[in-house]
């Protein structure tokens, strides 16, 4: 099956979060099945500076064109490359004005306007016309979130007009409900759809543009980064006012969890730790520990239990529950390492805690790929109290490397972390809270440190989260059935 994917972000090129992860591995995966399979994404400014810092550049892969929008011709480039570690090509769509942005990926224009539906439409119409000149015409267009949200519009409300479309069917994946790609419903003429689509209420939504609801109408498959995730967006807590719709699509709605890269994560080759260990041979980790030990200013000899933290200092991310909770479970007795960036005052409670329990708790602001590895290893649990999830990686990587998750029980964290109950020892692999609060974070932090004195119990449970198989080849497969289904109902009634 020949596979498409369209995102706005892909590593190494381009990344802010767990999109980029996808856009990257899934399609390595994917390859590895023996898949016909790319990527396309604009050349955004960071995907340049990753080629000249290897003194290398993407190949021309056909001759410049023009992609008229509303009256304006844009002069476009398609470059080539290929993934790194794979065979799978990666198609960047060039055109400097809009995509090389100082700013980040998702930046205004200079004079601070947010123009991605311009951006992005621009990138999905180019990519299409792309593919029509290098002769590429995939089985499977898969989108994902809003930004290349046109191509499923396109395979299905075009096809009248533009006979390419006929056999190619659409995934959409939502990464993120919360960001929809919401504009100004005068902007509807740029994206080159029929114009009996803006008014229909397949793309309109409260008198505005709603390009991630225009997708989810038209997709002939819409999928999510985990099973749970998929279930709490056609409700009216998780839908981001969008459930409506998710609701009468239920029936197009997938839910197949995210993978991890296991040649980056794997305790028994990771190039940024100490010692490197396994399940067979778990030696390395109390190394490990040590070592974070020394980074963090703790006292290696102390038992006391070592819980990490590593995300975006945001209110979904629910940081500010653990730093409310820390002073409590510093008075316990546990340590704590906290690596992240985002919220100033979320910045400053790290500052101050660790001002105040300088060999308790360490703050790192920022992000270091290195440390992170490090904090993942070296932890004795893991704590991510997400108000929600889509997914989530770093609890996934904590299983491999044999740090127990804690986590809020939301989205892929419920899906990928089972909680041990006393009674379920065979098949544990972390802990579970209900409720989005510091007390309910604490206790269950609480329970954790009282089943890490149990050494037997504790050794156990690192056991089964070291074997469970978050590869992703498995999701691949998932995606697989994914797009047969996708091709099976491709011109049914939506």
């Amino acid at each position: 099956m020949k596979i498409s994917h369209l995102s706005a972000e892909c590593v190494p090129y381009a990344k802010t979060g767990g999109l980029g992860d996808v856009a990257g591995a899934l399609p390595k995966a994917q390859a590895a099945r023996g898949e016909d399979t790319d990527v396309w994404l604009p050349f955004h400014l960071s995907a340049a500076q990753w080629f000249r810092k290897r003194l290398t550049w993407p190949e021309q892969a056909c001759d410049p064109f023009v992609i008229g929008i509303m009256g304006q011709p844009y002069g476009v480039g398609i470059l080539k490359s290929t993934l790194p570690g794979s065979n799978v090509p990666v198609y960047f769509v060039a055109h400097d004005p809009l995509f090389h942005r100082q700013g980040g990926l998702y930046a205004p224009s200079d004079s601070g306007i947010d123009d991605g539906l311009w951006r992005f439409g621009l990138f999905v119409r180019a990519a299409i016309e792309g593919m029509k000149r290098i002769g590429r015409k995939p089985d499977i267009l898969h989108c994902h979130d809003w930004h290349p949200a046109l191509g499923a519009m396109l395979t299905a409300w075009s096809s009248w007009r533009d006979r390419w479309f006929d056999d190619v069917a659409s995934v959409l994946t939502i990464h993120n409900i919360a960001y929809q790609g919401i504009y100004g419903m005068e902007l509807f003429p740029a994206l080159g759809l029929p114009a009996d689509v803006a008014w229909g209420g397949q793309i309109e939504f409260d008198g505005a543009l709603n390009l991630l609801k225009g997708a989810i109408c038209a997709a002939d498959i819409i999928t999510t980064v985990s099973p749970t995730f998929a279930w709490e967006i056609q409700t009216p807590e998780g839908g981001a006012r969008l459930d409506g719709i998710l609701r009468i699509r239920a029936d197009r709605i997938l839910g197949i969890l995210n993978g991890i890269d296991t040649t980056e994560w794997n305790p028994a080759t990771d190039r940024y730790i100490l010692s490197h260990y396994s399940a067979e041979d778990l030696r390395g980790k109390a190394d490990c520990r040590a070592y974070l030990c020394h980074l963090a200013g703790f006292e290696p000899a102390d038992p006391g239990m070592i819980v990490g933290a590593i995300g975006r200092l945001t209110d979904q991310k629910g940081f500010d529950l653990l730093l409310e909770a820390a002073p409590e479970l510093i008075r316990r007795g546990i340590r704590i390492v906290m690596l992240g960036s985002g919220e100033p005052a979320l910045e400053g409670a790290m500052r101050l805690l660790e001002a105040h329990n300088p060999r308790r708790f360490r703050a790192f602001l920022g992000y270091d790929e290195a440390l992170s590895h490090r904090i993942e290893a070296g932890s004795d649990a893991f704590v991510m109290p997400s108000r929600f999830e889509p997914c989530g990686l770093t609890q996934m990587y904590a299983l491999a490397y044999g740090t127990l998750p804690i986590v809020r029980r939301t989205g892929g964290l419920a899906d990928s972390v089972i909680p041990y109950n006393g009674h379920n020892l065979a098949s544990a692999n972390g802990f579970h809270f209900e409720y989005a609060s510091p007390g309910a974070l604490a206790a269950e932090v609480l329970h954790a440190q009282h089943v890490f004195f149990q050494r037997d119990i504790w050794h156990r449970m690192v056991l089964n989260g070291m074997a469970v198989d978050n590869s992703w080849d498995h999701s691949a497969g998932q995606y697989a059935d994914a797009y047969r289904r996708a091709r099976e109902v491709r011109g049914l009634p939506l």
